[in-house]
């Protein structure tokens, strides 16, 4: 086993910035992937359930409506 040094330490507490900033712009990127927003909720005179049950994800009439099949 290996000896346990101050520098190592500082080695991997130095690590953790960039994983969390790795982590956050990750979750940002995901995030982006949502295309659907509260306008076109006003345009259609829907509300937001119509085609979302737990956003992002689209239920059937959703899916069908993103794919063109309206009704």
């Amino acid at each position: 086993m290996k000896k346990l040094t101050s520098e190592r330490v500082m080695y991997f507490v130095g690590g953790l910035p960039t994983a969390f900033a790795v982590a956050l712009i990750a979750f940002a990127a995901a995030t982006l992937s949502a295309r659907a927003t509260p306008q076109m909720a006003k345009d259609t005179g829907q509300p937001c359930m119509m085609c979302h049950t737990t956003p992002p994800a689209l239920n059937a009439y959703g899916q069908k409506y993103k794919n063109g099949q309206k009704k």
